[in-house]
C-alpha cells in the first residue's frame, strides 16, 4: 500500500512539473527597477533639474537582473522621436549577481549637459541589448 501510494505521488509530481515551464525566452537582461532625482533635495524628488538650459547635478539608478557575468553597460537619455541627446558612462566590466539577485548600479551625474525643460526617456543597456527605460522630465528649478 505504502510503495503505491509513494509511486501515485511521484506521478503527480512529474505530471505537475512537467507541465510548468520556465519563461527562457530572450536575452533576459532587464531593469527591475530605477530612478532619476536630483542629488538635492531642494532642487525635487524626482527627474532632471535644469539651471538656464542645462542639467543640475542628478543621480541615475537602476536595478539590473540578468544572467551572472560581466558586461559592458551603459544608459542613454533619449527624445521622444528616439533621437540620444546623452550617452552616459561606459561600464566596460559591469559584474551582474545574476537572475536570482537585483544589481544595482548608480550614477552621479555631476557635469552639466546642455538639455531644454521637457520629457525624456532614459534607455539602460546591457551588452550592448536595451533592458529598460524610465519616462522622466526636465525642468527647471523654481518653475
Amino acid at each position: 500500500m505504502r510503495v503505491r501510494r509513494y509511486a501515485c505521488l511521484a506521478w503527480c509530481a512529474l505530471l505537475c512539473l512537467g507541465a510548468m515551464e520556465a519563461d527562457v525566452q530572450g536575452l533576459q537582461r532587464k531593469v527591475l527597477s530605477s530612478s532619476v532625482r536630483p542629488i538635492k533635495a531642494a532642487h525635487g524628488q524626482a527627474g532632471i533639474p535644469l539651471e538656464n538650459g542645462r542639467t543640475l547635478p542628478f543621480v541615475v539608478r537602476r536595478g539590473w537582473s540578468a544572467p551572472a557575468g560581466h558586461y559592458l553597460e551603459r544608459w542613454f537619455i533619449v527624445k521622444r522621436d528616439g533621437e540620444v541627446l546623452f550617452e552616459g558612462p561606459v561600464r566596460p566590466e559591469l559584474l551582474i549577481w545574476g537572475l536570482q539577485s537585483l544589481t544595482e548600479v548608480v550614477d552621479d551625474v555631476l557635469e552639466p549637459i546642455p538639455l531644454s525643460p521637457g520629457k525624456y526617456s532614459i534607455v539602460f543597456a546591457l551588452g550592448g541589448v536595451k533592458g529598460g527605460s524610465i519616462e522622466l522630465e526636465a525642468a527647471e528649478i523654481g518653475s
